[in-house]
């Protein structure tokens, strides 16, 4: 893939980086990245196929089984009269003559068979990255084939937010005017996705990202706090900067004010009128 990058120069931070000496607001000493690994050893930059695939197998795909469960005991059971017309009459033959057993195979066959057909256009379209800190190479993956092969010398920038659904951005300076980009989707699918970005960073001469829990945590903060500040001009309430760090604060102003505005509680000054 070579796609040009975006106008940001080289060597770029991750977004949202707090300052700080371990760059981490939680603390002096930020918690080592622990990212998954291939069996050679590789750091996986991103989630593997696997990870994606697991949530979807364990936890969708067997409310569809359970609810499609009737055709597939359908099935069974007319597999099972024909056995027992035919003069079988072994253990498979006499279990699964009952409905309730039929109901539990056809939900597990069809559990099974879903998932396996789940698993093939994942692996087919899956894009990752492999860091081999040894070789000090990055080789980008897509399915099962090799889609770009990179000194470790020429990542300029390895950028990617910490929430799900955000995608990797990879520059890679191969001497043209602009880097090619490299794209990593679900970067931040879970903790080990992020840390494989985190390490990348650190082999490649760049400002380690704080570890997704800590750069989630900040997002979901910044976000109470620009609904909290909405709140606020909605009833014309003054904002207060220790509004940012302590909501306990803002949720009692935020009830006296209304409470004011419902003319239940006297004014304050300052306080906007009914």
């Amino acid at each position: 893939m070579n796609e040009s990058a975006p106008a940001e120069g080289p060597r770029e931070e991750a977004p949202g980086m707090p300052d700080g000496p371990a760059g981490s607001p939680d603390g002096p000493v930020a918690a080592p990245p622990a990212p998954r690994r291939t069996r050679s050893g590789a750091v996986v930059v991103g989630p593997t196929a696997i990870a994606r695939w697991r949530p979807l197998a364990l936890v969708g795909l067997p409310i569809i089984a359970l609810l499609l469960c009737p055709f597939a005991a359908t099935g069974i059971a007319q597999w099972q009269q024909g056995r027992a017309a035919a003069g079988l009459d072994d253990l498979l033959t006499r279990a699964l003559g009952h409905g309730a057993l039929q109901l539990l195979v056809g939900a597990i066959v069809l559990w099974i068979l879903f998932a396996l057909w789940a698993l093939v256009p994942i692996l087919a379209t899956h894009k990752v990255a492999l860091l081999d800190e040894d070789a000090r190479t990055l080789t980008l993956r897509r399915g099962l084939r090799t889609a770009g092969t990179a000194p470790l010398a020429q990542v300029v920038y390895a950028v990617g937010e910490a929430e799900r659904g955000s995608t990797g951005l990879i520059g890679v300076d191969r001497g043209g005017e602009e880097p090619e980009r490299w794209i990593l989707p679900e970067v931040a699918w879970d903790e080990e996705s992020f840390d494989g970005l985190r390490v990348l960073q650190a082999a490649a001469g760049l400002r380690p990202a704080p570890s997704r829990r800590v750069l989630a945590a900040l997002a979901r903060r910044s976000r109470r706090g620009a609904a909290h500040r909405e709140l606020a001009a909605r009833l014309g309430m003054p904002w207060r900067p220790e509004y940012e760090e302590d909501e306990a604060a803002f949720g009692a102003e935020f009830d006296r004010v209304r409470r004011v505005i419902g003319g239940k509680e006297p004014p304050r000054e300052g306080d906007p009128r009914p």
